[in-house]
């Protein structure tokens, strides 16, 4: 009878060891990368008033993680060796293992765009690469950010992913398919709001904006047409102050330039001249434009001694004063 007792109680004790254990996380790539893209919304769209520090915080990094995790389930597809950061060393045992190191954010876009021949544009690029180095230094530095630098970065890469899903992902999905398209109607109504906050405050700046447009050009934090050059230039939008040498590194050397490289400025002395930036009043044409004095050197020729000054467009030979005295005391 004991024994029979302690029997029944022991097997007792193993159902409710097998009730209480920890239940295993199903989450495919689709399904993980839609959890994070969830969690992103819930940080940015909060009911009571603008979201705070700590929301945009994992704003930025659970929204990076979809990007992240989304692009490379649409690598995956079309081969999984894709993935990898290395292609040389890609073997199938190690992708199913997951033992192996990734390409970047970046490298994916460009894998997508040409091997896959997909469509991701420049700016939804830039967009993506600004999000992704936000969330390092988020991570990493304890970075400072923007509410509304955030808020911009986050609707545009918001925009492309939607879009992304339901043109690339959920339609060849199968058992995901009812889950990610309820997800996507959910989630659309949603984006509205977090694009009509930054659409209010574009639409607060217009005016001020609009008598500054020859010498204003677009932020390489939240992307608006906002940052207003001179002595101390300003995004008006996101409120990232810079000095005139930061601001024209940063847009030259993030590829919103004709080329990364800076020139100098013959009215302020400063190296600071941007070839082939574009300006709000004319988004489509380059300008060589200084960002510290404005001063604009479009049709004049760089330095043919290739110290990067400009010389006006009469000047025969086309070498600066500077240059051209260095020669001559070379004698």
């Amino acid at each position: 009878m004991t024994d029979q007792h302690n029997s029944d109680k022991q097997g007792a004790e193993r159902k409710r060891r097998v009730v209480r254990r920890r239940l295993d996380m199903d989450f495919t790539p689709v399904r993980n990368g839609m959890d994070f893209l969830l969690s992103a919304f819930d940080h940015l769209s909060q009911r009571n008033g603008e979201p705070g520090a700590r929301d945009l915080k994992y704003a930025v990094l659970h929204l990076q993680a979809a990007v992240e995790v989304l692009l490379k389930a649409r690598l995956i597809r079309e081969h999984w060796s894709l993935v990898f950061s290395d292609l040389n060393k890609a073997k199938r045992s190690d992708y199913e293992k997951g033992s192996f190191n990734s390409c970047t954010v970046l490298s994916a876009v460009d894998r997508l765009n040409n091997i896959v021949a997909l469509q991701i544009t420049k700016e939804q690029r830039q967009a993506i690469g600004t999000l992704a180095d936000t969330r390092n230094a988020l991570t990493h530095l304890g970075h400072t950010a923007s509410v509304y630098a955030v808020e911009a970065q986050a609707a545009v890469v918001l925009d492309f992913l939607l879009t992304f899903i339901h043109e690339e992902l959920w339609p060849k999905l199968s058992r995901e398919g009812p889950y990610v398209l309820e997800t996507m109607h959910h989630l659309h109504a949603r984006l509205g709001d977090v694009k009509a906050l930054v659409k209010q405050r574009s639409q607060r700046l217009e005016k001020e904006l609009q008598p500054l447009a020859d010498h204003t050009v677009q932020c390489p934090e939240c992307q608006q047409w906002s940052v207003v050059l001179g002595d101390d230039p300003t995004c008006r939008f996101c409120l990232t102050n810079f000095t005139p040498y930061e601001a024209a590194q940063w847009y030259a050397e993030d590829g919103y330039a004709a080329t990364d490289k800076l020139s100098s400025c013959p009215r302020c002395n400063t190296h600071t001249v941007v070839v082939g930036a574009r300006v709000a009043q004319n988004k489509m044409a380059g300008v060589d434009i200084c960002f510290g004095c404005t001063t604009e050197y479009t049709n004049w020729r760089l330095c043919e001694a290739g110290c990067g000054a400009f010389v006006p467009p009469d000047k025969e030979p086309s070498i600066c004063d500077g240059c051209l005295g260095d020669y001559y005391e070379s004698f």
